[in-house]
């Protein structure tokens, strides 16, 4: 639904009516002169544009938390209102957008072809246990996310001609084939994959000691741009600014830590399906299905350590902490209440707060950190607006898709079906 900033206004006084804290539609625009860089920018970019990362980070940045009193008190009519809004036909367009799996629809086959040669192992139950879900139709909505802020923004951020360089220079790290290699040597790692026979290797009863290799020449990269203020003219995306390597690689590391977490999921959910199809737990046993879990989070990490970029390392492993952490707040009893606190009459301030906070940590920390990793990966540095935007809108999405998720499996539930398909 494409709307304008009044219309969004209108749209959210509908569903919470009586609300003295959303913004004026010229309060949500009143950022709009500090935001000319981003958005001279993302016209250039039909990808952006699809997904609206301008108005997302307007709206956010004026944004205010709903006070627990006035939560407290919605009325029963709200939540039909939010329930008939959810199902209304989405308002035509003067230009309809790009479908963005279309779009990226190459890049998404391959980003799934070489995520298989990932996850293989010395021991093929294992094997199929780490595929499992791969090879069932999913939305892989995460990769998306990450490879459409890496078209969006690569060529805005100080560094771009730095990671551009990494991508292309061999030895520099950045080179899809390096991305494969170990940066110990294989028969100290003694982590085989079949699919990788070149830079993987099993244990062996004897470890032989060699000499080491000699250090490479230092190279030279080019000189980090400085970094430019708001006032001044605009930074340009870069006429080749595809999907670096690294990106592609943070999107597979990222789907591998979702399809983790979704393996024990299925354990504590004692699910017996997943995406129509009978779930891991109940294809091979509860015990497999953790390991496979493990092991999948396992080569994540390994493939993680070989981007280089150490504040993409921190992002990522703090998603999986969030992970657990989300898991054993939905075991609060209160939060275990979900599919009711969403469309319910009468909300508690810390019921619902409790909720968006597990829904923030199991759902929107991977997204959030994810497609604020593609940035920084993009060459963004701190200080960089185009961070700030990819965090909050992956922040922003990953909640109200959760939420949303909820909200029609309470009405399919309601009528009798079930639609839900996480």
């Amino acid at each position: 639904m494409v709307l304008n900033d009044a219309s969004n206004y209108k749209l959210v006084k509908r569903v919470w009516p009586g609300r003295h804290v959303i913004p004026s539609p010229q309060r949500v625009t009143r950022s709009y002169s500090v935001q000319l860089t981003f958005r001279a920018n993302m016209r250039r970019c039909f990808v952006a544009r699809s997904i609206g990362l301008s108005r997302c980070y307007r709206l956010q940045s004026q944004w205010r938390p709903h006070s627990t009193s006035r939560v407290a008190q919605q009325p029963a009519h709200a939540t039909r209102q939010a329930e008939a809004i959810l199902h209304q036909p989405a308002v035509a367009a003067s230009s309809s957008p790009p479908d963005p799996y279309l779009l990226l629809k190459p890049q998404l086959d391959h980003l799934r072809e070489r995520l298989l040669c990932l996850v293989g192992s010395a021991h093929p139950t294992l094997t199929d246990i780490a595929k499992y879900y791969f090879l069932h139709p999913s939305k892989q909505l995460r990769p998306l996310l990450i490879l459409l802020f890496s078209r969006a923004t690569n060529g805005l951020g100080s560094d771009w001609e730095l990671k551009k360089w990494a991508a292309e220079c061999e030895g520099a790290g950045g080179r899809a084939e390096e991305l494969d290699s170990p940066l110990s040597r294989p028969d100290v790692l003694n982590d085989w994959n079949p699919s990788m026979p070149d830079h993987t290797a099993s244990f062996a009863s004897v470890f032989s000691l060699v000499s080491p290799r000699p250090p490479k020449p230092p190279l030279s990269p080019p000189s980090r741009r400085a970094p430019t203020s708001e006032s001044s003219t605009p930074m340009a995306l870069a006429d080749d600014a595809g999907v670096l390597p690294t990106q592609t690689r943070l999107a597979q590391i990222v789907e591998m830590i979702h399809v983790a977490s979704l393996l024990h999921d299925d354990v504590l959910d004692h699910a017996d399906l997943r995406r129509g199809a009978p779930s891991a737990p109940a294809t091979f046993g509860n015990k497999y299905a953790i390991l496979g879990g493990d092991f999948l989070l396992a080569r994540s990490s390994a493939a993680l350590s070989r981007l280089g970029e150490s504040e993409v390392v921190e992002l990522i492993s703090s998603v999986i902490a969030n992970l657990v952490e989300g898991e054993i707040l939905q075991m609060n009893k209160v939060a275990q209440q979900s599919a009711e606190l969403v469309g319910a009459s009468y909300v508690g301030g810390d019921s619902w707060n409790i909720y968006l906070k597990k829904t923030y940590l199991k759902t929107a920390s991977l997204m959030a950190k994810g497609a604020r990793g593609a940035v920084v990966l993009g060459g963004a540095r701190e200080g960089e607006v185009w961070k700030e935007v990819a965090y909050a809108y992956g922040r922003n999405l990953g909640i109200a898709f959760q939420v949303r998720r909820i909200a029609c499996l309470r009405l399919s539930v309601h009528r009798g079906t079930n639609d839900d398909d996480p």
